[in-house]
């Protein structure tokens, strides 16, 4: 198993036993921009009424989506009364955002959260769309969320993330920067447009899993297994080096040349 694999594996028995991420952001605590600073977008006390309404809305919409949910099977899932749903999120809109904030704001830190002291940056370039398959592959209930959620569109998603400032898109995308840029003037990675490669990354770690359905159909291999996980990681890590990193030992020898 690699050393991402590794760590990842440690977050996930993290996971809390309704499939939020909660347990994670608190191992991590540490928001996109890298800055040390805890992500103050926590969910509600899970002991309180708010915070089970909180549970049973990410799970139903979850397998749901957000027009196959309505906020009285939500409240009664929840144990509560209707008028309890409206007094603490408002409208269903609302409390769905409340939901995908949370849930992304909280993938985005475990994928971009911190760049540890002993992984250079170049390494953290590869490990993206790993830990953005892990973190899916280990979470089904928001792997399948954001599923739903991207099919609609993505409107609420990018309502819901528009003012997490540096715990969203913006702060990951200037940690991604950085790091990219301290490769590229270390002489590790090829110099290529910034937001094609992030993309590329991103695109290539969530397609992985939202396509691992049609794809083990296909191949009649299960992507749970821990044998065809470990070699989807390594070969595309193998992959991602080869055609963005640099190899020191080829410049030299294409210098002297």
């Amino acid at each position: 198993m690699t050393a991402t694999n590794s760590k990842l594996s440690t977050k996930k028995k993290a996971l809390n036993e309704n499939g939020s991420l909660t347990s994670v952001k608190q191992s991590n605590g540490l928001a996109p921009g890298g800055g040390g600073r805890f992500n103050p977008l926590t969910p509600p006390d899970p002991a309180t009424p708010k915070g089970q309404i909180f549970i049973a809305a990410t799970r139903m919409f979850s397998e749901y989506g957000f027009r196959g949910t309505n906020t009285r099977s939500i409240a009664a899932a929840a144990g509560v009364r209707q008028v309890m749903l409206n007094y603490y999120y408002g409208t269903k809109v609302l409390l769905y955002e409340a939901v995908l904030r949370h849930e992304g704001t909280t993938m985005l830190e475990v994928i971009f959260g911190s760049l540890p002291n002993d992984k250079p940056p170049e390494e953290m370039l590869i490990d993206i769309p790993i830990r953005l398959m892990t973190v899916l592959h280990d979470n089904p209930q928001w792997a399948s969320l954001l599923r739903r959620e991207i099919t609609d569109g993505g409107v609420h998603l990018r309502n819901a993330l528009s003012d997490v400032s540096e715990h969203g898109p913006l702060g990951a995308n200037q940690h991604f920067f950085d790091a990219y840029q301290l490769a590229v003037k270390a002489g590790k990675a090829r110099e290529l447009p910034t937001e094609a490669v992030r993309e590329c990354l991103l695109a290539i770690g969530y397609g992985a899993i939202y396509l691992a359905p049609l794809i083990s159909m296909i191949n009649e291999r299960d992507f749970h297994d821990q044998k065809v996980w470990e070699e989807w990681t390594v070969t595309l890590s193998t992959i991602l080096k080869q055609g963005l990193l640099i190899n020191p030992a080829v410049t030299a020898g294409q210098e002297r040349g």
